[in-house]
């Protein structure tokens, strides 16, 4: 019978199981295997076949591989530069909307940013373009003018690169065309939309997965913006427009910017004369100064004089001290004055129940310590809005199902409650203290203006003044120190101003 038994070779690796036993081979017997010795294999178990798989031993079959995921190209060059503004200008169009359709801004805004930005755009094409054309004669002589000129060429790309239009930029632009607008919006409150991630600054994963790794992390927020910065990005922009375009921004809407900040400060309408007069004394016309004229400090920018000016006015009229200063007519503005403990009660804000918007990029690893539920709620929205990309998971999906995040709905745009500010106005009028006026007589009385206070550093402010300082600073933008820095330039311009008026009326003494 061994002559009717098919006998087949075990597979690479295996063999009889019975200890000792050196067989090759094998056959099937009753469903059963056996080594060519007759010790029956444990552990087998024979199933059926179809005919269609008879005689199928030595049959190869070959897995399928998995589908490679498709690879986007990233760019380089020139063709990455001009994705890098298609970005850039898709960015400035969600912005324009957003201020249009939103915050409720003319259309026309959108027609003055879209001609800025195809000025600006111009300049870097026309600079693109000639780097090329160089690079392109330079390309024959000897091996080291080509040496030369192959490093000449990634200079001039490299500083093409830098010339290109920042993020920030954006911003700016929008600001631009409603400072051409005649439009009473500062730029604090640009500086506000961009810190609460209220402004869009996002484009599609199409076109970002494209873009080279300088150019993607150009287009990106990854530190608190500062006011600084965006003041000294305008002043940047002007001077680009007035070098190639000769073009002269016009002065600020004054009169609604000024009373737009003091309605927001709760302060009397009576501040408004005082910082025209101000102004004219110091020759201030709140203008961005020109190109030949770069401004050395923040405190040269127009915005951040009308905030120093509304200060000293204050401080001269409604001083932050107990000292009595009597007016000397009941005529005089200085007839009442504010109750300043009371205005810090009314102006502070009511806390809430979570994250202050705008916050969170400011959160250090001991304010995430000390949350609470609401606030680590918030923090983490945030941090899921800002950073967690769902289309390109860095992680294996069945990692991410173990912690499945919920999709968020947009955030809320936080509207400009006028109302409040109006209401908090009134209660700011109530509260004021009014002053009978004394004639001097011969007797020495405190008027208001004498025993002028001036603070040098933060640290010098007391708690009213700091409160006062920390308002006027926000709403325009800047930090609590730089508008202390500010204020107290402008006050040794005031008293320069009046040294110089003695000297005056000395001098025409003297003649007499």
């Amino acid at each position: 019978m061994s002559q009717h038994i098919e006998y087949q070779k075990f597979r690479r690796g295996e063999s009889c199981t019975e200890e000792g036993c050196r067989a090759r081979k094998f056959y099937i017997e009753d469903g059963k295997k056996f080594c060519q010795r007759g010790h029956e294999q444990f552990g087998f178990t024979q199933t059926q076949q179809d005919e269609d798989d008879w005689n199928a031993q030595g049959k190869k079959s070959r897995r399928k591989r998995e589908e490679k995921e498709r690879v986007e190209t990233v760019l380089s060059g020139s063709e990455a530069r001009e994705l890098y503004l298609q970005c850039y200008q898709l960015i400035l169009w969600k912005q324009c909307h957003w201020l249009v359709n939103v915050k409720g801004f003319p259309k026309e805004l959108e027609t003055v940013v879209r001609d800025l930005w195809g000025l600006r755009v111009s300049v870097v094409q026309k600079r693109e373009d000639s780097s090329t054309s160089e690079g392109e004669n330079d390309t024959d002589g000897t091996r080291g003018s080509k040496s030369l000129a192959s490093s000449r060429s990634r200079r001039s790309a490299a500083n093409g690169e830098e010339r290109l239009p920042k993020l920030v930029e954006t911003m700016g632009l929008c600001y631009l065309g409603m400072v051409l607008m005649r439009l009473n919006t500062s730029l604090g409150e640009v500086y506000k939309w961009a810190t609460r991630d209220e402004i869009i600054t996002e484009i599609p994963k199409e076109m970002r997965v494209k873009l080279p790794g300088h150019f993607h992390s150009a287009l990106e927020m990854k530190s608190v913006l500062k006011g600084s910065t965006l003041y000294r990005t305008v002043q940047e922009l002007l001077d680009f427009y007035s070098i190639h375009y000769e073009m002269i921004c016009p002065n600020l809407n004054a009169p609604l910017l000024l009373f737009k900040h003091i309605r927001d400060l709760g302060l009397p309408v009576e501040i408004c004369p005082a910082v025209r007069r101000l102004a004219e004394l110091l020759g201030i016309d709140f203008s961005w100064p020109p190109t030949n004229k770069r401004a050395k400090s923040l405190s040269a920018y127009p915005e951040i004089q009308m905030i120093s000016l509304i200060v000293i006015a204050t401080k001269l009229s409604h001083p932050f001290d107990d000292i009595p200063r009597i007016p000397e007519s009941d005529s005089e503005p200085t007839t009442v004055r504010i109750d300043w403990p009371k205005w810090v009660r009314t102006m502070a804000e009511l806390p809430a129940r979570g994250l202050k918007r705008g916050e969170e990029i400011r959160a250090t690893d001991a304010d995430v310590a000390n949350m609470n539920a609401r606030k680590m709620d918030d923090y983490l929205d945030w941090y899921q809005r800002t950073w967690i990309d769902d289309s390109n998971p860095k992680m294996p999906e069945q990692v991410l199902e173990l912690f499945p995040l919920e999709k968020l709905p947009p955030r809320p745009v936080e509207e400009d409650d006028l109302a409040a500010k109006v209401a908090r106005l009134k209660l700011n009028q109530n509260d004021l203290v009014v002053q009978k006026a004394k004639p001097s007589e011969g007797r020495n009385i405190n008027r208001p203006g004498e025993l002028y206070k001036r603070y040098r550093t933060v640290e010098e402010l007391p708690s009213t003044a700091r409160a006062f300082y920390e308002l006027a600073a926000s709403n325009a933008g800047i930090s609590l120190r730089t508008l202390v820095n500010g204020v107290f330039r402008h006050e040794l311009k005031v008293e320069s101003w009046i040294v110089a008026e003695r000297k005056k009326a000395m001098a025409v003494n003297e003649d007499v």
